[in-house]
């Protein structure tokens, strides 16, 4: 995957389009918002493969089993991981979450994630693994 030319303008426009998005099973997901946002940088979705196979958490915990868990789907989309220290915006993060582990995207200074009411905004040094796009 290569990013597009204005992929900074498409990963800003992708965040404030789903800003108020609520989470969603197989539909707005940690996994699904990172493949998104992948998607509005690159023109390439890497969540294709995933999309329409589930749509409850009792499914994505099988998606996540059969994957690794969120560090795997990562890894078999971007590739291995690299030192958090090198993650710059538009680039993947794993955080912990109330819930888990979570996939997010940099967003510049702020890591952003799906939340249950919409993207949550958090520091980046709260990422423990990190993938370049």
């Amino acid at each position: 995957m290569q990013r597009l030319e204005n992929w900074p303008i498409r990963l800003a426009e992708f965040i404030e389009a789903r800003r108020d998005r609520a989470f969603s099973w197989g539909e707005s997901d940690c996994c699904l918002f990172v493949c998104d946002a992948i998607e509005a940088m690159t023109g390439t979705d890497p969540g294709a493969r995933w999309r329409g196979l589930y749509s409850s958490e009792k499914g994505a915990r099988r998606v996540l089993r059969d994957n690794d868990g969120v560090r795997g789907i990562a890894t078999l989309v971007l590739g291995p991981p690299v030192p958090t220290a090198l993650a710059g915006r538009g680039d993947v993060v794993l955080i912990d979450t109330p819930h888990g582990e979570a996939l997010a995207v940099c967003a510049g200074s702020l890591v952003a994630a799906q939340g249950c009411d919409g993207i949550e905004f958090m520091e980046p040094n709260r990422a423990k693994a990190a993938w370049k796009v």
